[in-house]
């Protein structure tokens, strides 16, 4: 997961992107290599059918590895560097106030249905969508500063300005949310339905975005087939590889395929283009490397972060005494100390991955803290802690004060074995402190509605995508955060560390000075790690398995295999994954 700060970063994939290796033919749709190396067309699978065909709404990864194709911001995040580029944007100015932003977007930008977009489409997308209390948009978190949102008003058809209340540090790369079409989405928002517009009923023709694809058909439980836009105006300065027009794919097929073994085999049966690989599966291809047409590319250290987190909402369906042991910092902290992270990352990752101890990954060199506090396992510790939370042990079984067993459900994902795995493996660590845990896996869509929306839950296995600036964790940690999912919903703190976090959150997004903000950053993770409502886990290494017949592979941590579908990247924004 990592919510909308956006590290799920669009598959740029480059002109040679014909289909390659056994199998020939995928149904209706012959992808069959070409001589030139434009019009390619590229296949590859995702592990479940997206929730909303609107950007505003999406919130997890089986939406936005979609959406990032048919939608863009004004600006994008270089995936060779990281620096913020133009996108629909041709150039921007900053007051030197630092409260000023002018925008002027590129010349003939039109959406995919042939309408031109203009300034008004900008402040449409802010002031009556993303500002919109009555919409449910996650991005609201991020697009404030003192809690106030950015005043946006347009000069003209081109110019575009935004003022901030106080200097908003990463306002240039938060502004790589998508824009939508004030044309289609003006009357769902005046008749107040905009919260179901653009669902994964709405006929294809009806998704208009101004990205290098559009969406030509979606089957349900099979495939979404995306095919060029005609209409694309690719961002300023962009360079081409080879002469031609951007994207240089005519069609993309992505699969809905059950799971990660699905993909596996699919993958080497010839069916699928690329995939990404998880370090469990890379004994298997390696083996198979040379015979079947294919590389491996280790992109380096991921941003991604699993983690463990525990219900603490006090209007959540289920047992108040569970809601007391999990909003108990020591209960929490005696988790943290009975895992052990390094036999997590040999058994499920083949030693192709890191401990995590917090919020921020070790790869982000910029923001990590390497001083903060880093659990391992140390069972007495966390027996200790326990005893003083009032909880006793007989018969090998763990009790609370008032002698309710401890017994939790500990939910993940269907599609990731790894993820399975590595709950038993969590089942397994806590039982020598007495605790029984239930392991109960749900398929993703169906387990992310619960944790966001019903709040039907105890303990919870999940993860997020990863963000190269910590405001995007605003989202998670900000008490009022749409995904604050310990407790979401909050008006105000409930604890006095989740106040300052707030504060802290509010002083990073003011401050320009790097060195001020490291510390702010810093002081953030030190609360993190030490009042852990989210155990931080493991993350793997970054790899990915790619078709010979793929040409212009440029692997980068933050952008993936970096083929060339259009050259540019989705906004880094941090979803549930």
């Amino acid at each position: 997961m990592k919510l909308r700060h956006w590290l799920v970063v669009l598959f740029l994939l480059l002109p040679s992107c014909s289909r390659g290796g056994a199998g020939g033919t995928e149904g209706v749709f012959s992808l069959v290599p070409r001589p030139s190396p434009l019009h390619g067309r590229l296949t590859f699978d995702i592990l479940s059918d997206p929730k909303t065909f609107n950007p505003a709404l999406a919130q997890e990864t089986t939406s936005t590895q979609v959406l990032g194709y048919l939608f863009r911001g004004l600006t994008r995040v270089s995936p060779y560097d990281g620096q913020i580029k133009p996108d629909l944007a041709d150039r921007w100015r900053i007051d030197p106030s630092g409260l000023r932003v002018t925008f002027t977007l590129e010349k003939g930008l039109r959406w995919s249905d042939g309408v031109p977009l203009t300034a008004q489409d900008v402040v449409f997308t802010f002031n009556r969508v993303y500002y919109n209390p009555a919409v449910a948009a996650a991005v609201r978190d991020i697009l404030t500063v003192d809690g106030k949102p950015f005043t946006v008003r347009a000069i003209d058809d081109r110019t575009v300005v935004f003022e901030t209340a106080k200097p908003f540090a990463p306002l240039l790369e938060e502004l790589g949310v998508e824009i939508l079409p004030e044309h289609l989405l003006s009357g769902a928002v005046s008749a107040g339905r905009f919260n179901t517009a653009w669902s994964v009923r709405t006929p294809p023709a009806g998704i208009v975005g101004t990205g290098p694809f559009r969406l030509e058909r979606y089957v349900p439980g099979q495939y979404l087939l995306l095919v060029r836009n005609p209409l694309y105006t690719p961002p300023r300065g962009l360079k081409r590889p080879i002469p031609g027009n951007l994207p240089y794919l005519d069609r993309v097929l992505l699969r809905i395929i059950p799971n990660q073994n699905s993909e596996l085999l699919r993958f080497l049966a010839g069916k699928s283009d690329l995939i990404g690989v998880s370090p469990a599966q890379v004994p298997v291809l390696s083996d198979a490397a040379g015979s079947r047409a294919f590389r491996l590319l280790v992109r380096g250290p991921s941003q991604a972060e699993t983690f463990l987190t525990f219900n603490e909402n006090p209007k959540a369906p289920i047992p108040s005494y569970k809601v007391a042991w999990f909003r108990s910092r020591r209960f929490r902290q005696a988790i943290a100390y009975a895992l052990d992270r390094k036999a997590l990352v040999n058994v499920i990752y083949n030693g192709l991955g890191a401990p995590i101890p917090g919020p921020v990954s070790p790869a982000n060199k910029t923001f990590f803290n390497p001083a903060v506090f880093r659990y391992h396992k140390d069972l007495p510790r966390a027996r200790a802690l326990l005893e003083k939370d009032g909880f006793v042990r007989k018969n090998g079984r763990l009790y609370d004060a008032s002698g309710h067993p401890v017994t939790i459900l500990l939910m993940t994902n269907t599609e990731s074995p790894e993820r399975i795995s590595m709950a038993q493996m969590v089942q397994a660590m806590l039982a020598p402190l007495g605790m029984r845990i239930r392991v109960v896996p749900l398929q993703f869509n169906m387990l992310s509605t619960m944790v966001l929306s019903s709040h039907q839950w105890e303990m919870l296995l999940f993860g997020l995508t990863g963000s190269l600036d910590p405001h995007g964790n605003a989202t998670v940690w900000r008490s009022s955060g749409f995904l604050h999912l310990w407790n979401p919903g909050e008006k105000t703190p409930s604890t006095p560390w989740e106040a300052e976090v707030d504060r802290l959150f509010d002083q990073g997004v003011a401050t320009f000075d790097p060195e001020r903000r490291k510390k702010i950053y810093d002081r953030w993770q030190e609360i993190a790690t030490r009042e852990v409502p989210m155990v931080d886990l493991v993350s793997p290494d970054a790899i990915t398995a790619v078709r010979k017949t793929l040409g212009g592979i440029h692997p980068t941590p933050l952008g993936g295999v970096i083929p060339h579908i259009s050259l540019v990247t989705q906004k880094a924004r941090l979803v549930i994954r």
